[in-house]
């Protein structure tokens, strides 16, 4: 059946080497027109009122096979919702206001202050943006070492004004304004990015297949993915570009709009590509919201996976605490002891009885995955994804619809593909 399903779709490799799945050398390159190069109508940084919309950076990496000719598919990268200056100092201070006041700190003016700085966009003078684009640079060596053009795009300016759908629409436009600034640049070597890059500029025109461009967003910029991959939001995308595979990689929920009842659940469902869904089991499981709002309605598959013992921040690098990076953390969630998480049950107990407060009882109590045992679940299954959409590899179709699972022997992915042509699970 998987078969009969990719070859119908079209999803058959390109070239002998795809089909055989030859690896390529890869390199990286970073690129920036500036902090404030970007606007987007409506979006400002100090709320709807403001008569000044919010700057915003057209800054990104990219990462391509070394050699071949081409043309190999795009990944388009969004992060999600984080600091965006890397002000050490600045932490430091809220980290310490936190400490002393521990219930009213909200409204200490300095830690107020302090928030600022982290937030602040474009980072006062002297202090480093933090570079939340680059920390998935472990998912893009991987994808271009399979034949894949892959670029992660910067969203600091985004983070520093306006939240809700304001947001997931400024997100949008800015993916799309990449995909056009990269059109341009495989098409005729110049344009906007041409001469842009860290590094020597490699000739790109006619490298990229646009017609097989897949997106990934980890967080809010999970959640900005499936706004625009919306039917409603097709409309927006740059002349050429077709979506072939969309990535909600422990997306943030969007309220109400993400019940499938909901007037506004058509801002979010996709139903004109493959969606695939991460969901951690350290972690929120909003982003499940994202597969039910497209079952039923899609032509295409969608996959789940629930990986056992994941959590949110370790699938970016740098908001992981390996990194070092300013405000890293442990997010690991609620668990009976460090290193472990699970569903807590708080018993009924009156603080007035003068009895012992009951323990909480825990259930689906999980140990927690380190940050390399995470980063190769995570790897493996968006390196497969984006081989089945935009490769047509019928191999990794049987990882991520759950009917191979590599990962077994440290920890359990519940994955799950819905055919739209059965309109029911299968493992």
């Amino acid at each position: 059946m998987a078969a009969v399903v990719l070859v119908a779709a079209g999803l058959v490799p390109t070239s002998p080497a795809q089909a055989k799945g030859r690896t390529y050398p890869v390199r990286s390159l970073d690129y920036t027109l500036g902090d404030s190069a970007f606007t987007v109508a409506g979006f400002h940084t100090d709320g709807p009122d403001s008569p000044t919309l919010a700057p915003i950076e057209l800054t990104g990496n990219v990462h391509y096979p070394a050699t071949g000719s081409g043309p190999f598919p795009l990944v388009v990268l969004s992060h999600g919702y984080w600091g965006t200056c890397a002000d050490r100092a600045a932490d430091a201070e809220a980290a310490r206001i936190e400490k002393e006041s521990p219930d009213d700190y909200y409204d200490d003016p300095r830690w107020l202050e302090a928030i600022h700085r982290l937030w602040q966009w474009p980072c006062a003078p002297g202090v480093a943006a933090l570079p939340s684009y680059r920390g998935y640079d472990y998912l893009a060596q991987q994808l271009a070492a399979q034949g894949m053009i892959v670029i992660s795009i910067s969203a600091n300016g985004i983070n520093a004004g306006q939240i809700g759908t304001e947001a997931d629409n400024a997100r949008s436009k800015l993916i799309n304004k990449h995909l056009a600034l990269w059109t341009e640049l495989a098409r005729t070597g110049r344009g906007a990015l041409a001469g842009h890059f860290s590094g020597p500029e490699p000739d790109f025109r006619g490298k990229i297949d646009f017609s097989r461009t897949g997106t990934l967003g980890h967080s809010r910029g999970g959640r900005a993915v499936a706004w625009h991959a919306a039917d409603v939001h097709r409309a927006d995308l740059p002349a050429g570009v077709r979506l072939a595979g969309v990535l909600a990689l422990a997306a943030a929920g969007s309220g109400n709009a993400t019940n499938p009842g909901s007037p506004d659940a058509k801002l979010y469902r996709v139903t004109s590509a493959p969606l695939a869904v991460w969901v951690g089991g350290c972690d929120s499981e909003q982003g499940l919201d994202y597969a039910r709002l497209a079952t039923g309605h899609t032509r295409k598959p969608i996959y789940t996976w629930h990986v056992r013992g994941a959590n949110h921040n370790f699938l970016n690098t740098q908001w992981s605490p390996e990194s070092g990076q300013v405000g890293a953390i442990d997010d690991q969630g609620f668990g009976p002891e460090p290193g472990w998480c699970g569903t807590p049950t708080y018993p009924d107990w009156d603080p007035d009885s003068g009895t012992p407060e009951p323990p909480i009882e825990w259930s689906h109590v999980t140990r927690k995955l380190t940050e390399t045992e995470q980063r190769q679940v995570s790897a493996g299954y968006v390196t497969a994804f984006f081989r089945s959409v935009l490769l047509g590899d019928q191999q990794a179709e049987a990882v991520i619809s759950g009917c191979v699972d590599p990962y077994a022997s440290f920890t359990v992915v519940d994955a799950e593909k819905i055919d739209p042509q059965l309109r029911r699970g299968s493992r």
